[in-house]
């Protein structure tokens, strides 16, 4: 994946992680224009992020699968192997999905 997407969707996650935190916020509860504005924003952000923290952990998967395959028991490389793949793919397809999800965004953001 490229940096500079990588590095958009960490922005996006700290966003999104900000919006959580005003959203409880008793100023922005009493502004409802503010709140729903927000709301709706936090709503957009929402699978983007879900797909992001999923590619995120299936990079840990593939490190943690990885370590296994140096092992010495064959046992393990097996399942190292295995889940190096399942990793991989899962990664394959966060990564597309990443893609498609935020053009889908800039579209939606560029619209508001």
């Amino acid at each position: 994946m490229k940096q500079s997407l990588v590095h958009k969707l960490q922005h996006l996650s700290e966003r999104y992680e900000e919006i959580g935190h005003l959203l409880g916020d008793n100023e922005i509860i009493s502004n409802q224009d503010k709140f729903r504005t927000l709301s709706k924003e936090y709503a957009e952000l929402e699978p983007v992020v879900q797909a992001y923290e999923a590619f995120t952990q299936a990079q840990d998967d593939l490190s943690e699968a990885e370590v296994l395959l140096k092992d010495e028991d064959p046992e393990m490389r097996e399942m190292g192997q295995e889940e190096f793949k399942s990793a991989k793919a899962t990664l394959e397809r966060l990564e597309d999905e990443l893609q498609i999800l935020a053009i889908s965004l800039n579209t939606t953001l560029a619209g508001n």
